[in-house]
């Protein structure tokens, strides 16, 4: 079979499933509502398991966070054991810019300055793209600002319409890194001792994060087989933000925090951390993909024949909510960064046709692989429509036409069930998430406080709306060959 069939057969597989899970059980509730009533009772039993399951890794990666959170990392860097000297780590962060304001940038900037790493092992790799015009006389009078902060300040702007490459991130992140190890090795470091950090230009470092990533770096002995991954918390504009924004983007972190749980399925999401030797061995981000920073995870699992993790480090960095013009203008910008961020689905095509032709790794390890993007994918794209939207349509109509069902008031204790387990869940979020609350600005009123805590009861519109239909979106355009373009989500302070 030719590559292109089989990668149509992978690019299908994922939607095609999706439609048939939400088509099947309304076509089968037409013709036979017992049998439909019966499965959507053990649907959300699993979901209810399911929840409870999430509830106890939330709960622990909470606490495994609090425990580390007055270390003192640094001393214990110097202190580590390895075979690497702390004095000789280097750090080299690359921000991807494209249209992002100046300001947004020089905040970031800030956060990185005040770091209780020696800011003298820092190296600011600021990447500019040639599509926006005025890229290098920003970042060159960004660059002028930190140039006293930092061991040096580097600025790439990545050519536009470059053969091979889409317009994506991951092809400007690639570029910076190609000029950085070119840099690197005129300036004669080694690249086992560089740690290089792919931030968004939102990115703020939380003050201990390089000294919390250096001692992982130093004390790991599968350094260059591991990848790390910092807790992305939404919070630099969350007073400004929309209520379903906020939620939705809380949501997103706490996913983080139980996936951190989870080391055999975790893999790296946005901002990161690796090896600079290990990013050149597998020949840097990808190019002609839009998932760069997914992708970059399974591009070294392939490398390394498996043997390559994601090492979550519990120490945040904190990022923008996507917000837009206005309310409304702020659902359009929140569905296209979900739909992006579900896009990842064409880590399941990726892997696939490499799985083909990968004979290093184990049979049932590809199998478990591939299953477990998929499962993530496709429940992605149907539970909360199942829940939230089905369900409820299945208990209305069922009430008229099957009346006094023992199976209809089964399902309807049920679903009152699942409901009060997300309603334990989300008791939690909202006591975690207080946690994490930058302080208040002036001219904020209080009562913004009473908004988040009522903002919770937006969940289940939020979790279909801007949960699954994105993703439901995004993997019937793969499904289709209508192939998403990159979109960068536009960010304001």
């Amino acid at each position: 079979m030719k590559e292109e069939k089989i990668k149509r057969i992978l690019e299908i597989i994922p939607g095609a499933l999706s439609w048939f899970m939400i088509s099947f059980l309304i076509v089968l509730f037409v013709f036979k509502p017992l049998s439909a009533i019966v499965i959507v009772i053990i649907y959300l039993l699993y979901w209810v398991t399911r929840l409870l399951y999430s509830s106890m890794l939330l709960l622990m990666a909470h606490q495994r966070m609090r425990s580390k959170r007055n270390n003192d990392w640094l001393s214990m860097c110097k202190a580590a054991e390895s075979d690497l000297k702390f004095e000789n780590i280097i750090h080299v962060v690359l921000y991807t810019v494209y249209k992002e304001p100046q300001e947004l940038i020089v905040g970031s900037l800030k956060f990185l300055k005040e770091i209780d790493y020696p800011a003298g092992k820092v190296i600011v790799v600021l990447a500019g793209e040639e599509r926006a015009r005025d890229s290098y006389d920003k970042l060159r009078a960004i660059a002028d600002i930190f140039k006293d902060f930092f061991l040096d300040i580097i600025i790439t702007i990545h050519p536009e319409d470059t053969p091979g490459e889409i317009t994506a991130k991951g092809a400007n992140a690639t570029y910076a890194a190609k000029q950085a190890k070119i840099y690197l090795e005129k300036k004669g470091y080694d690249l086992k001792n560089i740690i290089i950090s792919c931030f968004d230009a939102d990115t703020c470092p939380d003050e201990k994060y390089f000294s919390c990533l250096t001692y992982n770096f130093l004390v790991n002995r599968k350094r260059y087989h591991t990848s790390f991954q910092p807790l992305p918390i939404y919070s630099n504009n969350i007073y400004t933000a929309a209520a379903f924004a906020r939620v939705i983007e809380t949501g997103s972190t706490f996913w983080q925090f139980i996936e951190g749980m989870r080391y055999e399925k975790f893999i790296t999401f946005s901002s990161h951390s690796m090896s600079f030797k290990t990013l050149v061995e597998v020949d840097y981000w990808p190019v002609d993909l839009i998932s760069d920073d997914s992708l970059i995870f399974w591009k070294c699992f392939l490398k390394f024949k498996g043997d390559y993790k994601t090492y979550p480090l519990d120490i945040p960095v904190y990022m923008d909510i996507a917000v837009g013009k206005n309310w409304l203008d702020t659902v359009r910008v929140q569905y296209k960064q979900k739909r992006r961020w579900a896009w990842g689905v064409e880590n399941f095509v990726f892997l696939g046709q490499h799985f083909l032709k990968e004979e290093g790794i184990p049979l049932m390890v590809k199998f478990r692989k591939l299953y477990q993007v998929l499962d993530g994918h496709v429940n992605w794209a149907t539970w909360a429509i199942i829940i939230s939207f089905i369900t409820p349509l299945i208990l209305f109509l069922g009430k008229i036409l099957l009346k006094d069902s023992l199976a209809l008031f089964n399902l309807s204790y049920i679903n009152s069930v699942a409901f009060n387990s997300l309603s334990f869940i989300l008791l939690l979020c909202i006591v975690i998430s207080w946690e994490f609350m930058p302080p208040r600005p002036k001219q904020v009123s209080r009562l913004v406080y009473v908004s988040f805590l009522f903002q919770w009861l937006l969940t289940p519109f939020v979790s279909a709306v801007l949960g699954s239909f994105p993703s439901l979106d995004a993997q019937t355009r793969l499904m289709l060959g209508k192939y998403l373009s990159f979109n960068p989500t536009p960010k304001s302070r």
